[in-house]
């Protein structure tokens, strides 16, 4: 059976990072949305996003068949019981929960409207919870990591942790094979401790769980990190981080402090560089919607989100609750403005298109990628946006 993950009806909720990539992408905990439903199903799934994205995602021949397909709304958590619902709806049902959310479809159609078609026969199930939106994910992280790190333990053993480490609940920490960790501190008190496949880990470090370490990470040498954090594949983590995700080919890899914030692929934060995540006055911290073009309400603590392929130049002092959008370079004296759009230059519009495809060309050959032509068609749509 073929199972297609649907973001087309909540991705503006999760800008920036859902203007460059489905949330198929997005990565928090262990493993990305897509990655998630993938183990918990044991089974291959496709991507279904706006039609100016699926370019990024080979992905067109899931639906080269007359067969049905599961179609499946990705900010929807996976869990056993909602899996086992999913795979009891025939042909032209749709499950939802009590308030009508969508959660799947199964059906011979192949185009998004006549998935979420009312005329589907509607099959209630209210045991479901979703992602929200991009804050959301910082709510609900050490959840997934915990979740995530129970999915892998089930059928695997860890690698041996060497004796030079000292650990805390050494059974809540599992090791990937090529993986090195040498005279850290791993404390998985308050939750699991994961570090993929040939990631690093270099000495003096000291980690406290939850904490997920992708594919080919590197934290560097006497780093100071607080769960819930995850650090993505290829990503660079230094001085101190708390309660934040990099998703993924992002660095962050010098002293100053990263709190309560999402980082998005191929970003580069200097060094130097701070995120302040409470205001003076401890009340609450206002955050900009790119959606709904007004400021909100994000509670007590909130650091920053940054869009894919933005850069932090050394130094500088991010305010609380900043917004920061994609391919953004940011450079400037002084506390720096809580909204910084798409292409920014310093702290104002004008980065130019050939600019921005060249410099982060530049990035991704520093870690052995190029940018693709897809990524190039993606950006050049969003630029003309931004003018």
């Amino acid at each position: 059976m073929q199972y297609i993950l649907v973001d087309i009806a909540d991705r503006e909720h999760f800008y920036p990072f859902s203007l460059t990539r489905s949330l198929a992408e997005c990565r928090v905990g262990i493993y990305t949305f897509k990655e998630r439903w993938e183990a918990y199903l044991g089974e291959e799934c496709g991507v279904y996003t706006a039609n100016h994205l699926q370019g990024l995602y080979e992905d067109s021949h899931f639906l080269q068949t007359d067969d049905s397909i599961f179609f499946i709304n990705i900010t929807c958590i996976p869990t056993k019981e909602v899996i086992a619902q999913i795979k009891l709806l025939q042909d032209d049902e749709k499950l939802i929960n009590t308030s009508g959310k969508w959660i799947a479809s199964k059906s011979t159609k192949r185009t998004i409207q006549a998935v979420l078609l009312p005329d589907l026969k509607p099959i209630e199930f209210d045991n479901v919870s979703f992602v929200n939106n991009a804050v959301h994910l910082l709510n609900i992280h050490a959840q997934f990591i915990q979740a995530d790190f129970d999915q892998i333990k089930k059928n695997r053993h860890s690698q041996p942790v060497d004796l030079s480490n000292k650990c805390i609940h050494p059974e809540r920490i599992f090791i990937e094979e090529g993986a090195t960790i040498l005279c850290s501190n791993l404390n998985a008190t308050n939750g699991p401790i994961y570090i993929g496949k040939e990631a690093v880990i270099m000495e003096g470090s000291s980690i406290r769980g939850p904490f997920a370490l992708g594919y080919k990470g590197v934290v560097k040498m006497n780093t100071c990190i607080y769960g819930a954090s995850t650090v993505g594949p290829y990503c660079v983590a230094g001085g101190e981080i708390k309660q934040s995700i990099l998703m993924g080919y992002s660095n962050k890899g010098h002293e100053g402090y990263l709190g309560d914030s999402i980082i998005g692929y191929w970003c580069n934060i200097g060094a130097g560089t701070s995120n302040s995540n409470i205001k003076n006055t401890a009340s609450d911290v206002q955050l900009w919607d790119e959606f709904k073009q007004e400021w909100e309400t994000v509670g007590q603590k909130m650091g920053m989100l940054v869009g894919d392929y933005s850069r932090l130049a050394i130094h500088s002092s991010v305010n609380t609750g900043s917004y920061i959008g994609v391919s953004a370079n940011i450079f400037g004296k002084g506390l720096l403005p809580k909204m910084l759009a798409n292409f920014t230059w310093g702290i104002v519009p004008g980065y130019q298109y050939e600019k921005a495809m060249e410099d982060i060309d530049n990035w991704k050959k520093l870690k052995g990628f190029r940018i693709s032509d897809a990524e190039k068609q993606v950006l050049k749509r969003l630029h003309e946006t931004a003018l």
